[in-house]
């Protein structure tokens, strides 16, 4: 070989490392430029991978709020539960009550009814006492389900009218017995 074949071999050669230069430049360009891509994306990601924590902190925020609501809740369902239990009890307390004033009232129709041919002026006014009882009966039982202070009252009324009667049944029973 000459040297003219082998400066051409050579210069061929260097033709070919430079393309396979050029070619590894150009390849070396394209991964750099696909890892900036990458970390841009990396950093987007990232950026929403904030995002969606910070959001994820504020839904448990939310749902910290949510359980303290419903702890409320709970609370205030129990005091309700109390005090329906509690009212109840009064409710079965008068409900007691309004049996023995029935059966204080059978007790006076009873005597009434009896001393109805020995007291002929006063069966008229036993008659307006006993409406009035009768009355005050159809109150209690309407008024059954009211507040704590109108069933207080109410009771207090009762046993005004409980005492007048007592006294009528005492008056009545000494008129008989003379």
């Amino acid at each position: 070989m000459t040297t003219e074949q082998r400066i051409d071999r050579v210069e061929t050669e260097f033709a070919t490392i430079r393309q396979l230069l050029i070619s590894a430049a150009t390849y070396a360009e394209s991964a750099n430029r696909r890892i900036d891509e990458l970390g841009i994306k990396q950093d987007r990601t990232q950026i929403m991978l904030d995002e969606l924590g910070a959001k994820q902190d504020r839904s448990q925020i939310m749902l910290d709020e949510l359980g303290a609501k419903q702890d409320r809740s709970q609370i205030i369902l129990d005091e309700l539960g109390a005090k329906q239990d509690h009212t109840q009890t009064q409710l079965d307390q008068l409900g007691i009550r309004v049996d023995q004033l029935s059966s204080r009232v059978d007790e006076f129709i009873f005597h009434t009814q009896r001393l109805f041919n020995k007291a002929g002026g006063e069966i008229e006014e036993t008659k307006a006492r006993t409406e009035r009882l009768e009355a005050l009966m159809l109150k209690l039982d309407r008024n059954y389900e009211e507040q704590k202070s109108q069933f207080q009252e109410y009771q207090l009324t009762t046993n005004a009218a409980l005492e007048r009667i007592d006294r009528v049944l005492d008056y009545l029973l000494r008129q008989s017995g003379n």
